[in-house]
């Protein structure tokens, strides 16, 4: 017993530890980041060391004491190493675009590669066989995602107990607690620290951690049914409708993909482990037998979609990320069809379907953020061959895709379509590479090619009878930035139902005129960007986005309106009895007859 308790302190000590080295490692990358000190100023390296430093401790924290030393020490390299290196791929083929961080998708499904490994390879070490027994994966599997779970929500608790503290200490006007927890190189050790005890003593109770699982798998399993009589009379719908509402809403892939997903979970919820001794009511068993049927026409009209689209506009990296989860779907639809065919018992077959599909999903993982089947380049490539094989004309080829989805790929294929021996492809090819300083929002928004022509056209300038300056609708918008092209693209774009209006007048009392360049969007909203002329180019000195008060654009547009001091850099508008204050950011705040509304920007 007394060796048992001395073990317990030693694992606690070490979980402790780790916890505490996470939270240091995490805060000395915090504040690089902050700081703009390296590692940050190498994404190659910021990156693989945030994404270690987030996962593989808490890898390691549920391990000790579930695993033998040798395992945990090699499991705990290979871990670096498909960290580290999924992170550094992300960063590599995102260039030249790339940021210090990696991407979300890096972020979260190098979480569910190593979180689904770790559950794996803590089975076969339990059982000591390559291929564990369903029950051991099922136990498994659970007791971690339920312990992860219980660690979110403590830390979340422990967190409510230090703002009470704040709370009561602000009440008597004592604001140093509050301020101490706030700084960061106490907030993210304490934090990892938190998640470590969790994680410590959700171990120590695992009867407890069981009994959490099977209530909670319980609660779930009676929404089969639901699902399962929702999915039935939708499929029965379609038989009237077609599939033409789905194709409508271009949305068709993903929701039903969600759908078979939710199929998936519940099935299991009411499977469990399998245990005869815990066989499922009645209900629950014809519904897992409908649902696992449903499934696979679910499936079937996913992947009919995604090809359909796919057929029409090639492969992008959405749709390959698509593909995949629609592959490993595919598996379990198999599967599961045919477990709910078989006699009994009732769906045995989904216990070796689980764990080959499984394997499939992480491979198909390992594939997607690895060389193997990159989305980007195999994306780019087909964008390549559609545009070489006449599928598309150049004039409707998506150049910026290439150069701002398409990272180094797309990058390297501009270069060599730019060398083209098609004069057309090869012009376009070049403006979209020199086309630097559109980014993000703006970069769908203006044409392609635009001339003084189009900006005129798409403006009516006030007062009537006047003309924007020849510098304005000459200047290369191409080489701003976005918020000094502001909402320029969406005038020259505007749809039916939209206008661009411009207000010329002197803002700051220097004696030239700004531009205020109003867009509306339908009866609905407006939103402005103010232009001041510096010497060289037009550069945005403000905005007014989101604004509902179609009155003050009338004024606006009619004049009635004057420059408030300060006039530095841009005046405050008084128009009316309201006083708008164009902000230097893509937030402002809507005033109509003296009430303040925040709106928020794009």
């Amino acid at each position: 017993m007394e060796a048992l308790e001395s073990s317990g302190r030693r694992i606690f000590l070490a979980r402790l530890m780790v916890g505490l080295l996470q939270g240091l490692a995490l805060y000395g990358l915090y504040y690089a980041f902050e700081n703009k000190a390296w590692p940050a100023t190498a994404p190659q390296v910021f990156a693989p060391m945030a994404l270690v430093a987030l996962y593989v401790p808490l890898l390691v924290l549920q391990a000790l004491g579930n695993l033998r030393l040798r395992t945990l020490l090699v499991w705990t390299a290979v871990a670096i190493a498909v960290a580290a290196g999924f992170a550094w791929y992300d960063i590599w083929h995102g260039w030249p675009d790339a940021n210090a961080e990696p991407s979300g998708q890096v972020v979260v499904f190098t979480a569910v590669f190593l979180f689904v490994c770790h559950a794996l390879i803590s089975c076969i070490a339990h059982d000591r066989k390559l291929v564990p027994d369903y029950c051991t994966l099922f136990d498994v599997a659970w007791k971690q995602g339920v312990q992860l779970a219980i660690a979110g929500c403590f830390v979340g608790a422990f967190w409510i107990v230090l703002w009470l503290g704040v709370g009561l200490f602000e009440l008597i006007k004592l604001h140093f607690f509050r301020d101490f927890i706030n700084h960061a190189w106490f907030a993210i050790p304490v934090t990892a620290m938190a998640a470590a005890v969790s994680i410590h003593i959700t171990d120590l109770r695992a009867n407890l951690v069981r009994g959490v699982r099977t209530l909670a798998l319980m609660l779930l399993s009676w929404l089969l049914p639901i699902i399962a009589l929702i999915a039935f009379m939708f499929l029965i719908a379609l038989v009237f409708t077609g599939l033409k509402p789905l194709w409508e809403t271009r949305t068709a892939t993903a929701l039903l993909l969600v759908a078979a997903a939710l199929l998936v979970i519940l099935i299991n919820a009411a499977y469990q482990d399998g245990d005869p001794e815990r066989r499922p009511h009645h209900v629950l068993r014809v519904a897992g037998t409908l649902a696992s049927i449903e499934l696979a026409f679910v499936v079937a009209i996913a992947a009919y979609a995604l090809g359909l689209r796919v057929d029409q506009y090639g492969w992008t990296v959405d749709r390959i990320d698509t593909a995949a989860v629609t592959l490993i779907a595919v598996c379990f639809a198999v599967g599961y069809f045919i477990a709910a065919l078989l006699p009994s018992p009732w769906l045995k077959l989904i216990e070796t379907w689980n764990f080959l599909t499984t394997i499939l999903g992480l491979v198909v993982l390992f594939a997607l953020f690895t060389p193997i089947a990159d989305p980007l380049r195999i994306s780019v490539n087909d964008q390549m061959a559609r545009l070489e094989a006449g599928k598309v004309k150049p004039e409707k080829f998506d150049f910026w895709y290439l150069r701002w989805e398409g990272g180094r790929f797309g990058q390297s294929a501009l270069h060599e379509l730019s060398n083209s021996g098609d004069k057309n492809i090869a012009s376009r090819a070049l403006d979209t590479l020199n086309d630097r300083g559109l980014r993000g929002l703006y970069a769908g928004f203006l044409p392609k090619k635009h001339g003084a022509k189009d900006i005129g056209a798409a403006v009516t300038v006030h007062p009537l009878g006047r003309s924007l300056p020849a510098t304005f609708v000459g200047q290369n918008w191409f080489t701003m930035t976005p918020f000094d092209i502001g909402i320029l693209g969406e005038c020259i774009s505007a749809g039916s139902g939209d206008s661009c209006d411009a207000v010329l007048s002197d803002l700051n009392g220097d004696g030239s005129q700004e531009i205020i360049l109003i867009y509306t969007r339908g009866k609905a909203s407006w939103s402005a960007t103010i232009y001041h002329w510096n010497g060289k180019d037009w550069q945005a000195a403000g905005r007014i986005d989101g604004n509902h008060c179609m009155k003050q654009r009338d004024l606006l547009l009619a004049g009635q309106f004057k420059a408030a001091p300060p006039q530095d850099p841009i005046a405050d508008l008084q128009i009316g009895s309201d006083r708008v204050s164009p902000q230097p950011s893509f937030t402002s705040m809507d005033t109509c007859g003296g009430k303040d509304v925040e709106q928020a920007g794009p």
